[in-house]
């Protein structure tokens, strides 16, 4: 593995080191979703939730397209959700075999 390809590998963890982008990723996973109806489940502002987008497009984790007046984002493939749930599952089996860190 190349200098090159570690530094993109940090770049990808920094991305996804926000909870509100984990958020975000976990939601689309489950299906495309517009700022509004990600607004809405996350219970958060619009602006704040298009700022988390911005980052997460920009490390190339999610997608847009135009609908109508609406942008609709999905990921960008199956990885990124892939890369999520394997460490959530590592972060869920360590708090069951040493307990609440």
């Amino acid at each position: 593995m190349n200098g090159d390809a570690i530094e993109r590998a940090s770049d990808l963890f920094k991305a996804l080191s926000e909870p509100n982008r984990l958020t975000i990723i976990y939601l689309l996973s489950l299906g495309e979703l517009s700022v509004g109806a990600l607004t809405l489940k996350m219970e958060k502002t619009q602006s704040a939730v298009s700022h988390q987008l911005k980052i997460l497009k920009a490390a190339r984790l999610v997608k847009s397209r135009k609908e109508g007046k609406s942008r609709m984002y999905s990921l960008t493939d199956e990885h990124v959700y892939q890369i999520v749930n394997q460490v959530l599952t590592h972060v869920q089996e360590k708090e069951d075999e040493y307990g609440t860190v």
